[in-house]
């Protein structure tokens, strides 16, 4: 400790003591000299043998500040100094260097905050590592399965088969008994989209509202402490249950003035009352990134799900997480659950086919919550991920080159402090140390052009969605992944120019110097500065092809033709439900309100339908009379001048009507693929299509019209056949409706 305190005095009194070394210097060899002319000798001589016994005065300067502080730290403070004086007189290069670091640096900072917000960062919840997500793995090829229906998102991989986390309420039971391997068995529900967000109303004022349906072990087994109040608990996930809430802090800020302010405050979803029984910490999300939740409801506490749900095997709607006990495997809990859940499943088949397919259970890591949101965007973020970073290569070489090209001129100053006895080492550490320098200027440029670039990239990921749950940012990860970003980038654009300026020939460089020829020969050797060269152009082509194929996809998605005119056409939608309306009144509802949409000044057609046309797609059990079922084909109910609003042309019979309603002849209208794949050459025209129902009925309807080919279910799809008919016949009940409003000029303004 005394020796560290002498070196940090040192380092503060710097100046003093190098007056007190130079004096006691020349005290010392003035005594040594008066000492040796006592002794018969000259003054002259006598200085002069005083000073070669004490040696180089220098060196012994340099030796002692070595003994009193830390060279490393004054070396790099002279360093430091000499390459922001370099700077200075090179600004013109140093302002080229700090821009191009600048842009490689930043894009790579903004797209690894988007990494670490999806992909690396773990729940907000205590012992993330202990969570697993409970899924399943099936033939996506089979025709017959288990799954007979669906509430909820799951995804599937077409190369190995399909994969959900979506289970029945019997299977979450089934894992929920295990006790020995779970200390907690948790599900979830909720549907995404704006159509799913159900109605909110506080203190009489409504607004739509994320709501996630949990089980009673939810929060314990996430152990999550609310912020205000008390969370969900078994006893609230129950038929005849209080009917409790639990709020989010951002919605207790916005709604209640606060998390204190909530618990006990009454709240409507969906016309449903609850009561506010507490308030979930700040910055938790729940168990999806994906999402961002504003309230918390019991499972049992669904006013949409039909009671029958949680006995059906073959309804697949829940997911599932559990905790680990400690001590316990994923691979272990496989061993014990697969068979379980196998044998369970089983069951539930109810032909041949659907034992052969039996799904395989699947546990995988739960730290990071559910993967919706990866599955999106992963794949699109390690795509510009790899195009950064070679942006970002690009930037090194560049650089690299530029003190490469300046070594040349710097080839005498080299020579010059090789020959004075400074060794490769110190020269080299010297020229890092400004390459740092110039790679740590450039991230702090990059940090802030990061900022911006986070900004962009979120508005490009949300397409214009208001509830994008995605939201990096510059924390504390990002930021030590910049730093260390910084460095290695300094290192590496300034190690191969550092070694390269120090390997040269003393005496030549310096008669070259002295001649006035301090450049070398333009011609190009093949050594690293042509390396360079050559990386730079080849990464250079890579990105110019890479960019040319995004410009031509953008290029080809903006020019595929649709079927319908998409100029000067609103779309929005409306769910009556919410509203308190009820079938079979909710038809009449959206009629009147279409009639009224049309009469707006500036709105020349107004429409209706199910789904909008570039939608997820709709596919039912139709097919023509004495044909089987074609699985490919899809269904759309909508309203009366629906093709005149959307502009799709009618090729021939007529639109639907505002005579096509319920009680008269039911109607369909068929496109043209649908005509020619059924009827082949034939007019269509009188035919008759059978639409299935989930009761085994089928509705006989009439063909009225065909229509143009239009994408139906996204553009990249390949143009399915669609059967159009009237959305107030009867099947299937209308809900949440798409309305097409046709205007005269931006839609926007109506």
């Amino acid at each position: 400790m005394s020796g560290f305190i002498r070196k940090l005095r040192w380092l503060t009194h710097r100046r003093r003591r190098e007056e007190e070394l130079a004096e006691e210097l020349r005290f010392h060899l003035e005594e040594d000299g008066e000492l040796r002319q006592e002794q018969g000798i000259g003054e002259r001589e006598a200085r002069w043998a005083a000073q070669r016994e004490l040696g180089n005065l220098a060196l012994v300067q340099e030796n002692t500040r070595a003994a009193w502080g830390w060279t490393f730290v004054e070396q790099f403070a002279q360093d430091l100094r000499y390459a922001c004086r370099t700077m200075a007189a090179n600004r013109l290069f140093s302002l080229l260097a700090i821009l191009s670091l600048a842009l490689g640096i930043g894009a790579n900072t903004a797209i690894y905050s988007f990494i670490d917000a999806l992909l690396l960062r773990s729940l907000p919840v205590a012992d993330p590592g202990s969570l697993v997500v409970l899924n399943w793995h099936a033939n996506s090829k089979a025709k017959d399965f288990v799954m007979h229906e669906v509430h909820g998102s799951g995804w599937g991989d077409s190369q190995s088969g399909n994969i959900s986390g979506m289970f029945p309420y019997p299977a979450f039971e089934l894992f929920r008994k295990d006790d020995a391997i779970f200390s907690s068995v948790f599900g979830y529900f909720f549907q995404s989209g704006l159509a799913k967000r159900l109605n909110l109303a506080v203190h009489g004022q409504a607004d739509l509202a994320s709501v996630h349906y949990v089980t009673g072990d939810y929060f314990r087994g996430l152990g999550v402490e609310p912020a205000a109040g008390r969370l969900l608990g078994p006893d609230d996930d129950r038929a005849g249950a209080t009917a409790a809430a639990v709020v989010s802090y951002a919605l207790s800020e916005r709604r209640f003035g606060g998390a204190a302010s909530a618990p006990g405050q009454p709240i409507l979803v969906d016309n449903v009352p609850f009561t506010v029984a507490g308030v979930t910490p700040p910055g938790f999300f729940g168990v999806d990134p994906g999402s961002s939740p504003d309230v918390f409801l019991p499972m049992h506490g669904n006013p949409r799900l039909k009671p029958s749900l949680y006995l059906n095997g073959n309804a697949y709607w829940v997911e599932v997480m559990g905790r680990l006990r400690p001590g316990v495997s994923r691979e272990q809990a496989l061993a014990v659950l697969a068979p379980q859940f196998r044998q369970w499943v089983a069951s539930t088949a109810t032909t041949a086919g659907e034992r052969a397919n039996l799904p395989a259970l699947m546990v995988t890591g739960g730290g990071g919550g559910l993967g919706g949101l990866r599955r999106i965007y992963a794949k699109p973020l390690y795509v510009l991920l790899t195009l950064v970073a070679l942006v970002l290569a690009l930037a090194c070489a560049n650089v690299a080159n530029l003190l490469m090209a300046r070594a040349a001129a710097r080839r005498r100053e080299m020579a010059l402090r090789l020959s004075v006895g400074a060794t490769r080492l110190r020269v080299v550490r010297q020229l890092l140390t400004e390459s740092v320098l110039l790679a740590s200027l450039g991230g702090l440029l990059g940090t802030a052009l990061a900022i911006w670039g986070i900004r962009f990239l979120t508005l490009l990921l949300a397409g214009g969605r208001s509830n994008f749950t995605l939201h990096a940012e510059l924390n504390w990860h990002v930021l030590a992944g910049a730093a260390a970003l910084t460095l290695v980038t300094g290192v590496l654009f300034g190690l191969a120019p550092a070694l390269q300026s120090t390997h040269v020939d003393i005496m030549p460089a310096l008669k070259e110097a002295r001649a006035g020829r301090t450049g070398r020969s333009t011609r190009w050797s093949g050594g690293p500065s042509g390396m360079l060269m050559v990386g730079q152009i080849a990464i250079s082509l890579l990105m110019l092809v890479a960019a040319g194929l995004f410009v031509r996809t953008l290029s080809n998605l903006e020019s595929v033709n649709l079927g319908f005119n998409r100029e000067n056409l609103l779309l929005f939608q409306l769910d009556a439900l919410k509203a308190g309306h009820k079938n079979p009144e909710m038809a009449a509802f959206y009629g009147d309100l279409r009639r009224r949409f049309s009469q707006i000044p500036g709105v020349r057609q107004a429409s209706l339908s199910a789904e909008s046309m570039i939608g997820a797609g709709w596919s039912e059990d139709v097919s023509v009379r004495g044909k089987p079922h074609d699985p490919e084909t899809h269904i759309l109910s909508v309203g009366p001048t629906f093709f005149a609003t959307m502009q799709i042309p009618v090729l021939a019979g007529r639109d639907i009507e505002e005579r096509d309603r319920a009680g008269s002849q039911a109607v369909a209208v068929i496109n043209e693929r649908f005509a020619r794949v059924n009827f082949g050459d034939r007019s269509p025209l009188g035919e008759h299509v059978l639409l299935g129902d989930p009761k085994g009925k089928y509705r006989d309807m009439e063909i009225v019209g065909v229509v143009g080919n239009t994408h139906y279910g996204g553009v990249k799809r390949q143009i399915p056949p669609v059967v159009y008919f009237p959305y107030d016949q009867g099947y299937p009940e209308p809900e949440d409706m798409v309305f097409e409003l046709r205007t005269t000029g931006n839609p926007l303004t109506y």
